[in-house]
Order: structure tokens, then sequence, then C-alpha cells
């Protein structure tokens, strides 16, 4: 047998690793190709159910909200008003009487004008008591110190008010500090 160079080994070592890896290569995007074929039909459950969860939280929040507002109170007009029947019923057949004269006034008034009813159907308006407040000791402090200031106190004179500012030395730094940040850059005041 011929000795065959190192070099043509090694060649031939590389072509046979280059292949397996190339087939093992092609494998894995088969399987990359069929998990990314499953995706969009997890996509679409997940959207579904994404879907269903928001209509159940939708239809959770309606309901709290139904049960915790109270239905409105119904306003009757005196058209719309119910009859009150009488305590005891008539003891004789009414005879045949002519039109109620309530008839015969919404025939002569006109449509836009309010139709009178009768003081015994009129229904009692509501009465409301009054509740009791209580005031914190917050609210009470501030009404004093409104009531201070509008019984006639004059403001301090804007020197007076330096005055006392400056005569604390805490105050003091936080004027200078105050005209630091507030005040004109240190490229525009003059020296």
């Amino acid at each position: 047998m011929p000795d065959i160079d190192g070099r043509v080994i090694l060649l031939i070592l590389f072509v046979v690793i280059s292949a397996v890896k190339w087939l093992i290569e092609k494998i894995q995007t088969k399987d990359q190709a069929a998990e990314q074929e499953e995706p969009p039909d997890n996509l679409e459950t997940l959207y579904d159910e994404y879907r269903d969860e928001i209509r159940q939280r939708q239809t959770e929040l309606q309901r709290r909200q139904a049960a915790q507002t109270p239905p409105p109170i119904p306003v009757q007009t005196p058209a719309q008003a119910p009859a009150r029947a009488p305590a005891r019923p008539p003891a004789s057949p009414p005879m045949a009487a002519p039109a109620p004269p309530a008839y015969a006034q919404r025939q002569s008034t006109p449509i836009s004008a309010p139709i009178s009813t009768p003081a015994s159907k009129a229904q009692p308006a509501p009465s409301f008591k009054p509740r009791m407040t209580t005031v914190s000791a917050e609210q009470k402090a501030a009404a004093s110190r409104f009531e201070q200031l509008s019984s006639g106190k004059s403001k301090p004179s804007p020197q007076s008010y330096v005055r006392t500012l400056l005569s604390n030395p805490q105050s003091t730094r936080q004027a200078i500090i105050l005209t630091e940040i507030l005040g004109k850059p240190k490229s525009l005041q003059s020296r």
C-alpha cells in the first residue's frame, strides 16, 4: 500500500466532517420549519383564549357596575300617575254622565300647556332630612386660619417680610440657593 500524504488525510477528514455538519444542519432546518408551521395554530388559539378572557372580564365588570349602581328613580308626570282606587266600591252603579270637566278642559287648552290635576291626586314631595356632617380637626384649623387672615390683619410690608426671612440662617441659605437656581446663568452675569 502506498504511503498517503498527511495533508491528503487531513483534507479527506475535513470534507467528511463538513458533510456530516451539513447533514445535521439540514435536518435541524427541517425540524425548525416543522416547528414554525405550528405557531400560527398556537397564535390563533392564544388569540382566541385572550379574546375570551377579555370578554369574561368585561362581563364581570358590567355585572359589578350593575350591582353597584342603584336603578334610576322613575319620575312620573301627572298624566302618567296611576289613578288611585276608591277605598270602598260605590253602592249603586253610576249613571251615565256627560264627559268629565277635565276632558273638556284638555280640549280647550293648547297641547303645550300643563294639565292641572286635583290636589287629592297630587303626590306629596319627598322630604329630605339634612345630614349631620362631622368636621375634622384639619378642617377646623383651616377655618380658623382663614378667619385670622380675613379678620382684618394687614399684611406686613415687604421690607419687614424680607427682614424676617433674612434673620433666620436657614431661610437665608434657601434664598441663596433659589437665586442660584432661578437667577441668571453664570455666563450671563456681569462681575
